[in-house]
């Protein structure tokens, strides 16, 4: 017999972030885990994580003008035992490269890894203009546990579209 696999898309949103909407978006991920009765560790995690990714949007996405297959993109996704986050945007296909190596460096680490990665990268001080140090990503490989999957779609010579997809698995949280 094969087991039925319950899944539900929680949040969906597409086109350019504002600080406004990310707050509207997480939100409505806490009124859904309250509804469902899920601990409080759950709501951290997937918390920290839709804050990355979304910051991650909204600070880097390269908006290619009157393009509307390539905007920004954000799902939450719960399926049985997992959260599932996915995020999408347009980058400069020259930001391809040093972002790749960066996600495979994180999925490379175990946990121990992440931490000293995480306080070698605080303490080298290095800001980038759009004011991260390249914690995000360290962050949110570090929440979930789990290593990221991502796939970097050229679009033409100039830009690229990123995704990403987190996976927090509830069988590991209380």
């Amino acid at each position: 017999m094969l087991a039925v696999v319950k899944q539900e898309n929680i949040l969906t949103h597409f086109g350019p972030l504002s600080y406004e909407e990310i707050g509207f978006l997480l939100n409505r991920m806490f009124a859904y885990i309250d509804k469902q009765g899920m601990g409080i560790t759950i709501k951290k995690k997937v918390y920290s994580a839709m804050v990355e990714s979304l910051e991650n949007i909204y600070k880097h996405q390269d908006i290619i003008t009157n393009d509307a297959e390539y905007q920004p993109r954000f799902t939450l996704i719960h399926k049985d035992k997992e959260f599932s986050l996915q995020a999408s945007n347009t980058v400069l296909s020259h930001k391809t490269p040093p972002l790749r190596e960066k996600l495979d460096k994180v999925n490379a680490l175990d946990k121990n890894g992440l931490k000293d990665l995480y306080k070698t990268t605080i303490l080298s001080g290095n800001v980038s203009p759009k004011g991260g140090a390249g914690l995000g990503i360290i962050n949110i490989a570090k929440v979930s546990e789990n290593k990221l999957f991502y796939i970097f779609d050229e679009i033409n010579e100039k830009y690229t579209y990123f995704t990403i997809t987190v996976t927090i698995l509830l069988n590991q949280l209380k």
